[in-house]
């Protein structure tokens, strides 16, 4: 008779994959401080605190929804309570507010507050990987699937990257797995209480992201699925829906109290997808799939193998992960604009099917008969071992490099830091300096400062006739262009002009990164 092995409980396997999420989020979460390398982190702080402290809840800013912005504002009570304890604050105004002098260009006078908001970022990554696994277990019935499908988001580049920032970003992956394991619920289950929970998860779903509306697909695949065709007769499905606008509403209220303000600034976000953000433009969906291949490698493969032959077959399960993923896909691939936060919320569903893909690959290998965590040993020859582990080897070893190598950038010291030392003490004081996004942060109780998007905004002649000392140009805005020399001659042309007009006193490369420091010459 053959030997039946089954599996150890799941605990201490995913209480380690816990961990490692926790330790991978950390290890850097503390980059640049207290100066502010991240273009966008300082404006949403501020529009969280200024929620605490004026007791407005309106952000008057909906480029974004609001959860996002009101969870952060909510860590801050805590917060302050502690600190008016200690004596750091008397009233809610104490609490300073970040500088800003261009995006990617600031600092903070206290650095526990965007330590505040980075953690609560990383508790929301690491909230998704339990997700991820109670997904992957209840779903497919497998305890395996749901810890190597966490595993995969636990060590992902892309989803460490942003569970350290102070965006929506991973807000917006948590709450739609959050969704997805709702919809399991109406899938296996069917309650009216499932539909509504499932419902109320997609509101919030788009209300951290409005792209995030469209995990409402996953809702009316499962509806579907379970009730067949003549689920269109169902009320519960409209439920859903409708307890989905009003979990939006209750989320973004002044979406209702301030229309104009909301239309207007949800009008500008479409438009900048959709006509262009220079350096990050054009091939929307090879952009993405090339992505993919490169920071989550085999990964991504092992994805679209899973959904092929979910569909092949019309494997229920599958289709109920792929809904989101699909839609989702081609929805982002439609825009001009292109980058890895827009496709970080389509991450976790990607690790459940390439995790369902390996673990069929290794039960086929191993010759397991049907059931998760039954094994029948000695049946393939030990070659068969082999391949089965170096699969999955191959599969976490890319993007834990990736990770790694992530990590390690955040915490080497590059030109940002090694210049801002050195024009505090080469530049005269009361120098006019002028700097580009992304360059190193300039005193401005020393020299006086102005912060432009870029410097190819003005000509040569203009900061000559302004007065102006010296420009600062950085990596992270000119070098987009250069490279993409056929895209963007233009202003690589106009970059020239500055280059060969002005004096280059100092060039930084420290860390990888290139700042330049020029002086202008004539007055």
């Amino acid at each position: 008779m053959l030997t039946r092995y089954r599996l150890a409980g799941a605990g201490p396997a995913l209480a380690a994959i816990l961990l490692i999420a926790v330790a991978l989020r950390l290890w850097g979460i503390n980059f640049g401080l207290p100066y502010l390398y991240h273009p966008d982190e300082p404006g949403y702080v501020a529009i969280a605190q200024n929620m605490v402290k004026t007791g407005d809840l309106n952000p008057h800013f909906f480029n974004y929804p609001t959860l996002f912005f009101y969870l952060n504002s909510l860590a801050y009570l805590p917060f302050y309570a502690v600190g008016r304890v200690l004596g750091v604050f008397q009233t809610p105004a104490d609490i300073p507010a970040p500088i800003l002098l261009v995006g990617g260009a600031g600092m903070t006078p206290l650095a526990a507050t965007f330590w505040l908001g980075r953690l609560l970022t990383l508790a929301f990554g690491t909230g998704a990987v339990l997700l991820v696994y109670l997904v992957g277990r209840q779903l497919f019935g497998s305890r395996r699937v749901g810890l190597l499908a966490a595993l995969l988001l636990a060590i992902s580049p892309t989803n460490v990257t942003h569970s350290r920032y102070i965006t929506p970003d991973t807000f917006v992956v948590f709450f739609a797995v959050f969704s997805l394991w709702a919809a399991v619920r109406v899938y296996q289950r069917g309650r009216t209480r499932d539909y509504v929970l499932a419902g109320v998860m997609a509101g919030l779903t788009a209300a951290t992201k409005y792209n995030g509306a469209l995990i409402l697909v996953c809702i009316v695949a499962t509806h579907f699925l379970r009730a067949g065709w003549r689920g269109w007769r169902d009320r519960r499905l409209y439920l859903a829906i409708a307890a989905s606008a009003l979990a939006f509403t209750f989320a973004t209220p002044f979406a209702i109290f301030d229309p104009a303000k909301f239309m207007a600034d949800l009008s500008l976000e479409a438009r900048h997808y959709a006509t262009g953000h220079a350096g990050g433009e054009g091939n929307a969906a090879l952009w993405y799939v090339t992505y993919l291949w490169q920071a989550e490698g085999l990964t991504a493969l092992f994805a679209l193998a899973a959904l092929a032959r979910g569909l092949w077959m019309r494997t229920k399960p599958v289709i109920v992960v792929a809904a989101f993923p699909v839609a989702y896909f081609v929805f982002i691939s439609n825009f001009m604009v292109r980058n890895d936060r827009t496709l970080v919320p389509l991450t976790p569903f990607l690790f459940l099917l390439a995790a369902l893909f390996l673990v069929h690959a290794w039960d086929w290998l191993y010759r397991r008969e049907p059931g998760p965590d039954i094994v029948l040993p000695g049946t393939r020859p030990p070659w068969a071992r082999g391949v089965a582990g170096l699969l999955l080897a191959l599969t976490l070893l890319i993007p834990l490099t990736g990770t790694i190598q992530g990590a390690n950038r955040l915490t080497t010291v590059d030109s940002r830091e090694t210049a801002r030392v050195w024009i505090a003490q080469n530049l005269p004081p009361g120098a006019r300096v002028v700097l580009e996004s992304y360059a190193p942060y300039v005193d401005p109780q020393r020299f006086t400062v102005l912060g432009v998007y870029r410097l190819i905004l003005y000509p040569p002649a203009w900061y000559i006739n302004e007065k102006f000392d010296y420009l600062v140009f950085s990596e992270g805005m000119f070098k987009r262009f250069y490279r993409e020399p056929e895209k963007y001659a233009a202003q690589i042309a106009e970059y020239d002009a500055l280059f060969q007009a002005f004096e280059p006193i100092k060039i930084f490369t420290d860390g990888g990164y290139e700042v330049r420091i020029y002086r202008i010459m004539a007055h």
